[in-house]
Order: C-alpha cells, then structure tokens, then sequence
C-alpha cells in the first residue's frame, strides 16, 4: 500500500494532517476545474470531478478521512459565494450544508462499493467490476447529494421560483460524470505502486488529460462563441438606444437654441409673446419640464430689473431669490451679478421657480461659468429640480443669448440665458420606448459628475444592483458635457438566450471520455491479466519446453527412421521436408525439391513413373474433404521398379499444410496381380465343367417318370449351378477388369441421358413394379465412358434398388450437373439412383464393396455379392467415384460421379447397349 494511506488504528499527527489538507486542496482545485465548464444561465457543469476524487480518497484513506472532503466543499462553496458578492451567514450555513451533503455521498459510495462490490474496485481489471463500481458510485450514491441540497437551496434563496428540476439534474448528472471520470483516475494514481496499477495508471492518466483538454476546449470555444454571440445582441441593442437618445437630444438643443435667438431678437419680451412662442414646442416635448429666459443682471441695476421683471411677468412682489436649505427659497444675498428666472413656461407648476437666481447654486453656477467662457451653450450636472417636491433628476441646459457688438473689437454683450429644463429619465423613456428589449437593462451617467452624484437614469428600479460583466457602453456628446449609456443583460435575457449547445457539448464530450476511459480500463486491465497469465505460464513453459525438445527428437528419429516415405508441404504449397526412406524410394534427393513448389516434385516423379502420361500430380491425394484420406497409386520404374500408395493429409498448421504419405506396396500389388490372375485362371477353367453341369442337370429335369426327390435334387443342382456360374462370370469380368486396367475399355463421347433411357428400356423388371422416374437437372450431359462398362455398372445398382426394395417404392434416377451439387468437384456429372427399400446399417455401408458381402445374409435375396466391387472398379477406371448413402428401414441413394465431356463435336448416336 501507499505510504501516504493511514487508517482508523492511525493516531492524529503531523503526517494525517498533511494529507487531509492535500486531499481538501485538491478537492477545492477540482471542484473549481468543474465551475470552469459551467455555463449560463443556470451555471450548470457537465462535469464535477471533485465528486469521483471524494470517493476514491475515502477508499484509499479510510472513512476518517471525510474532514477533508468536508473542509474542501466548505472551502469551495465560499469562495463561490464570495465571488457573487454573497458572504452573509445564509450563504455560510448553505456552504457548510452542501459540504455535509458532498461528505455523506462519499461516504454512502464508500459503503455501498465495499459491501456490493468487495475488492472489485481496487484493480478494475474487468468488464463486471468495472461496471459494478461505477454503477454504485456513480448514478446510485450520487442521487444523495443531488436529492440532499436542493432543500438547502430552497431555503437559501427563501423558495424563490428556480427550475429545482433542472438544479437537480444538473447536480446529479454533473456528479456521475465526475464519478465515472475521476474515480478510476484517482484510484490508477492513488495505487499506483500496486502491481495491478504499475504498468497501467500512466497509459490511463495520459489519454485521460488529453481527452479532457480537447473536450474543454471545445467546449470553450462554443462557450466564447456563445458569449460573443451575446455580446453582439447588446451592442446592437445598445447601438439603437444611443441613435434614439441622440436624436432627443438634439431636439432640445435645437429648441433651446431657437428660445435663445428669440431672446436676442426681443431682450424685452412680455409673458403673453413668451408663452406664445414656447407652447407647441412645450406640448411636444413632454420631457421638457420648463423653458425659461434668464437675463444678465448687474448688482447695481438689481432694482430696477426687479420693478421691470414685476410687470412684464404680471407678478407683483417679484425679487431675485435664492435656495436656503431651512427656510426654502429666500430673496438672494448680494452679489455682482445674478442669472434669476424672468419668463418661464408653462407658467403653472414653476410660478415657484421664477425669479429663482441659477448662479446661486455651484452645480448650475459652474455651467454658466463654461457657457460664458465658451460662450456655447453648457449643460448642467445632474440636478434636483426646485420646481418638483419629488426626487427627480434633471439637467439645465443654457445657451447663452449676446447683444451685436458696437464695434469690430469689441466683445458682444451677455444679455442672459435660454434655459431648458430637462426630465431625464421623462428623456430617455420617450427616447427608448420603441426599441427596448426585455432582459436587457442599461443606464446613464454624467461622466463629469463625481461617482455619487454621476447617476442620470437606470432602467432597474434599484439602480444600486451589479451589472453583468457583458457590458456595452457609448459616450454620448450633449451640449459640452459627455454621458455614458452603459447597456447589459440581466439574468433574464441570459435565461431567454440559453446557450445550451456548449452544455451539450460538454456533456457528450465527458460522456464520450468517460467511455474511452472504461474501454482503456477494460484493454488494460485485460492486458494485464494476460501479463499476469503470461508470466504464469511462462514458467510452465520452460517446464515443458525441454519435454517438448525431447519429443521433437523422438519424433525427427521416428520420420527419418520409418520404411515409410513422408513429404511436408507449407499453406504455399512449397516443399519443407522430405525423410530418407521416400529418397530411398524415389531416387530424389532432397536438394532437388525442398523450397520448391508442388509442380517440381510432381515433374520429378513423373519422370520416374512406369505410365508417366498417367499420373495426375500429389494435388489428387489431396482432394475431397479436409478429414477424407485418399489413396493414389504410383507404379515407378526408377530407380527400381516398385509400386507406391500415396495418401494425403491436411493439417490446421500453415507451416505444415498438407502431408503425404508413401507406402512401398511393391509386394502387396504383386500378391494382388497374383490373385487376380489366379482367380481368372480358375475361373476360365472352372466355366466350362460348370457349363457341363448345368446343361446335364437342366436335360436330367426334362426326362419322365423321375421321383419326387430325385427332380428336387436335380433342381437344386440346376439352381446352384446356375448361380455358381454367374459368380464364376462375374468372377472373370472382375478379373479382367483389375488385370488390364481398362485397357480394353472404348471410350467414346456418350449422351447421358439417352444411354440411361435405352437401360431403362432394356431392364428387365420384377413382376409389379413400375419402371423407374428419370429426372434430368441441367443442361444435356455428354461422358466420356465405355458404354457397355458403364451398362454394366448402372445395370447392377438399377438391379440391386428393386432387389432391395422388395415391398416396392418408387425407385428414381437422376441426372446431374456438378454446379447444382455440393459435394461435386469439378466439371463432373451423376447418376444417382435412388430407393425406398431396406436401407442399410452404418456397419452394412462401411463394408458394402467388399467382395462377396452381402447386406442380406439370409438368402432371401438373390445376389453373389460382387456387383457393387465391379461398379466401384469400373466407375475409379472411368476416372470417377462411387458416393452411397443409406438409413436403415428407408432406403439408400448410389450416385455415380463421372467426368463430363466438353467437346464441340457432336455426341455419338447411341446404339442398343451391348451391340
């Protein structure tokens, strides 16, 4: 085990300590890595990998290692807390509750993986422990903290109207993905110095990083593409309330700018012309509180101005005033010059705020000063209009009205002000109304202001609420101040625009990783098992390996040893090896043909064979089923003459593909050419005292007046002689067979199908029966056969279907092409002939071409049990084969397979068999 792991028999020192505050940091780092994929609105991570990392520690620590995941999720909770702003103890109490809640699924995975999986988790070298440990401490113990926190939350945000759903699925999901990616993570590094996880935690952790890099930055960019995406949503936004707000602007302006040319043209106006002039502009402009003429008065003509503004505003007691802050407004105390109110309009509303002095308050003061100075107009700082007992901001904006001047070098005179009166926030609703969009706020601000006094207009209720991080901001020029539109989106407009591509993303990508993860557990825990099963076996195997040695000798001195020849061909056919006794047979050395294809030993042979024109190659040793053994005869005449039988054998091995076997049959084939000319011998001599015999018993049994017994005894010698001399003939037909080889066979190209109809015409049937079914598939089938060898043969199966189906049945012959059958080989063609008889046994058929055996020992049936020897000669002489199948009580199936002839001539006309 890890040195760092301690357990409950562990006192608390220095060491413990250590590792409970690394175990808290890390969980504090990987809980932040999971914020770094959250997303907008809901903030929700695909991924919490803190999760999996709580439930690997407690596994490998101990269950009295949980302080650390608490202090970790504690430590986590308030640093997010801290980050929006939220610090109270609501947000202190929910921080240590969801710590409980991250503490008690660890803790419930821990048991639940102990008790369910055993020690399953501590290897995952399978598909079953692998999926069991990820089951119970992933989609099982992470419904605990998920289910746990969302009634603190409810509480914390005092049950406010949040998606709980969502928050729940978010929560668990995020913390399955977390188990599933870390915990196998966590466990490969925490055991890393165990023998199962040596030669696998880095072929795990390195894949891992760089899936979880990828996906993170993909999953970045569609996040930025997302918050860029926004970003234009409010700049555009913010664009088209600028233009409205300039353009509104520039109205006022330009109606104060008209106030002050009037000013200028009638310095002297009356009430009734000022009223006049103001009214359509007034009633369309809702926003414009007031517009007034401020004249340019001298201390020293401060009287006079009073008893001149008394009648001209028809307002008697009419004096020069100013803001006191207890007594209200007061008349002004002396100074050098004043900027009262003389006409205002609307005239109702603002009778308090005529004769009102501008230049007694330092906000207004200080834009007269600008306006002077630049003489341009000048726009006051936010302001609290006397005019209103409500609190309300609004600007003043003064143009400054100057007589011509006298002469060329002289500066024009002040004659006073036109003053427009502006409700900001009136402003900016009229301004704003029609291009407002939900979710997304903004607010104005005078940049000259000082920071406690900058605000002009929110549109939140509360303006004192944080703006987002997207922000948009335009500086407006109004007059000769600047104002500052600040536009962002609330958490509405983010809940509108729910960017959830990134979180999909997201979670398909851990997704996706998590499932790399489990495939590389799976290969490299297979892997090592097998490592481990290797190095198991590997000493076994040096056990066995000289037994093997001493077996390969005993086997190399048995092949070189052996009378018999063998030969070793390679999946390539090439020859890998030949024993001494097939030198000695053969004449080859084994320089000539080892390395060289098949064809250099068939060339090698045949110009040994006795009827070279008449071996076919090793390749027909091999043909048929892989598990057949077929026999070939060669007869040589070098290097000695001698008779060989060669079998072939397939092997699985591609080194050693086939093998043929050689048997020197020499003397065999000599006892048998013995035998067979005996037997021809006996049975010429034998034919014609058999003759004799039967001729004198048939004439005897024509003769009157014999007794009983004594025709009964001349019957059974008729009988017996009569059957002895069909034995003697098929005795000699056999004999001549084997003896030339078919060397007096006339092979001519031979219609199938109308040789097999003139036997059926010239078979005699058995009284009852019906003539048998011929059925042709295929095209028209041509042999190269000897027609009365072949009549012969098929005569005799024909025969023994009726003789073997003496209840009767259909018996049915076929013609057939080789592609349509399975078993055929090559361009070959059948006749099958097919019975409903008495079938045979499995040890009846396994010895049916034996001569002399019959299938029915009683007697019952006629036959000298030589006639399936004689159809198996005649159709191996015609370069076919004979197939039987058979079921007892059934019936049994011959098939004849003979080689098909593909001349262009034209067929021979057939004859009457036996002409």
């Amino acid at each position: 085990m890890p040195d760092l792991r301690f357990n409950t028999n562990l006192k608390l020192n220095t060491h413990r300590l250590k590792v409970l505050g690394f175990a808290a940091v890390a969980y504090l780092a990987l809980g932040g890595l999971g914020l770094f994929f959250a997303v907008a609105p809901s903030y929700a991570s695909p991924i919490f990998p803190a999760a999996g990392f709580a439930v690997a520690f407690l596994l490998w620590a101990g269950q009295r290692a949980w302080p650390a995941i608490w202090v970790g999720s504690l430590l986590l909770n308030l640093v997010i807390g801290s980050m929006h702003g939220d610090l109270g103890w609501r947000s202190a109490v929910l921080a240590a509750g969801i710590a409980c809640s991250a503490t008690l699924q660890a803790t419930v995975a821990r048991w639940l993986l102990q008790r369910g999986g055993q020690d399953g988790w501590r290897a995952l070298e399978d598909e079953r422990n692998i999926f069991r440990t990820l089951l119970l401490a992933g989609p099982l113990a992470c419904l605990v903290a998920s289910s746990t926190v969302l009634p603190q939350l409810y509480w914390a945000q005092s049950g406010s109207d949040a998606n709980y759903l969502l928050i729940w699925w978010n929560w668990w999901s995020g913390d399955v993905l977390g188990v599933l990616m870390l915990l196998p993570l966590t466990l490969a590094v925490l055991f890393r110095k165990e023998p199962v996880w040596t030669s696998r935690w880095m072929l795990l952790l390195l894949p891992m990083l760089l899936s979880l890099s990828v996906v993170g930055g993909v999953m970045l960019m569609f996040t930025k593409s997302d918050q860029a995406e926004d970003k234009l949503v409010v700049a555009r936004h913010g664009e088209k309330l600028a233009e409205m707000l300039d353009k509104r602007v520039t109205a006022h302006v330009e109606a104060v700018s008209a106030l002050r040319r009037l000013l200028e043209v009638t310095p002297d106006m009356h009430i009734s012309q000022f009223e006049h002039f103001t009214r359509i502009t007034l009633k369309d402009n809702n926003d414009i509180f007031a517009l007034s003429i401020n004249p340019y008065v001298q201390a020293s003509r401060r009287q006079e101005f009073e008893r001149a503004m008394a009648k001209r505003s028809a307002i008697s007691g009419f004096e020069i005033k100013e803001r006191d802050s207890l007594r209200g407004l007061v008349r002004a105390t002396e100074r050098s010059d004043y900027f009262p109110v003389g006409l205002i309009a609307p005239l109702e509303g603002n009778r308090a705020a005529i004769g009102f002095d501008v230049n007694s308050n330092s906000v207004r003061r200080e834009a007269i000063e600008r306006a002077r100075r630049t003489m341009a107009s000048a726009l006051t700082g936010p302001v609290q209009l006397v005019q209103e007992n409500q609190k309300r901001v609004g600007v003043l904006l003064l143009d400054p009205a100057f007589e011509p001047a006298s002469s060329a070098a002289a500066s024009p005179l002040l004659i006073g002000f036109a003053v427009g009166v502006i409700k900001v926030d009136e402003m900016v609703q009229i301004a704003t109304r029609s291009v407002t969009t939900p979710g997304l706020e903004f607010r104005l601000d005078d940049m000259q202001a000082a920071p406690e006094q900058s605000l002009l207009y929110s549109s939140l209720a509360d303006p004192r609420l944080p703006m987002s991080d997207t922000l948009w901001q335009h500086k407006l020029r109004v007059a000769d101040r600047s104002w500052r539109l600040s536009v962002y989106p609330t958490s509405q407009f983010e809940q509108e625009r729910s960017h959830w591509t990134a979180v999909l993303v997201g979670s398909a990508g851990m997704a996706l990783t998590a499932l790399l993860q489990m495939l590389l557990l799976v290969t490299t825990g297979k892997t090592a098992v097998v490592q481990r099963k290797v190095l198991e076996q590997t000493a076994a195997l040096r056990d066995a390996s000289e037994a093997l040695q001493d077996q390969n000798a005993q086997l190399s001195a048995l092949f070189r040893l052996s009378p018999d020849g063998f030969v070793v061909l390679a999946a390539d056919a090439r020859v890998k090896f030949i024993n001494p006794a097939f030198q000695r047979m053969t004449g080859i050395d084994s320089q000539t043909i080892l390395g060289m294809e098949a064809g250099v030993l068939d060339a090698e042979l045949r110009k040994r064979s006795k009827l070279p024109e008449s071996f076919v190659g090793i390749d027909a040793a091999f043909q048929g089923p892989e598990t057949a053994l077929k026999a070939q005869m060669l007869e040589l005449s070098v290097p000695s003459p001698r008779m060989l039988k060669m079998v072939g054998m397939h092997n699985a091995s591609t080194s050693v593909a086939r093998i043929l076997y050689i048997r020197d049959v020499t003397h065999e084939s000599e006892v048998e050419r013995m035998k067979s000319e005996f037997l021809s011998t006996a049975t010429h001599e034998l034919r014609t005292p058999m003759a004799s015999i039967f001729g004198f018993a048939e004439m005897l049994l024509t003769q009157d007046g014999l007794s009983p017994d004594t025709k009964e005894m001349l019957g059974i010698i008729h009988r017996q002689s009569h059957r002895m001399g069909q034995i003697i003939n098929e005795l000699l037909d056999l004999a001549r067979i084997e003896a030339r080889h078919g060397k007096d066979f006339v092979f001519t190209a031979l219609p199938l199908q109308a040789f097999v109809e003139n036997v059926i015409a010239e078979f005699k049937l058995p009284d009852g029966r019906t003539a048998p079914t011929l059925i042709v598939r295929g095209a028209p089938l041509t042999v190269m056969a000897d027609r009365n060898k072949l009549y012969q043969a098929v005569l005799n199966v024909l025969s023994n279907a009726y003789k073997f189906s003496p209840d009767g049945g259909d018996v049915q012959i076929e013609l057939i092409n080789s592609p349509q059958v399975e078993a055929a080989q090559g361009n070959r063609v059948a006749i099958r002939v097919s019975d409903h008889g008495i079938g045979l046994t499995p040890e009846q058929l396994a010895r049916l071409f034996e001569r002399f055996y019959r299938a029915d020992p009683s007697g019952h049936i006629p036959g000298t049990g030589l006639g399936m020897s004689m159809v198996q000669e005649i159709v191996k002489l015609h370069g076919g084969t004979v197939e039987v199948s058979s079921q007892y009580g059934v019936g049994t199936t011959v098939t004849l397979w003979l080689i098909e002839q593909k001349s262009s001539a034209a067929p021979e006309t057939p004859d009457p068999i036996g002409s």
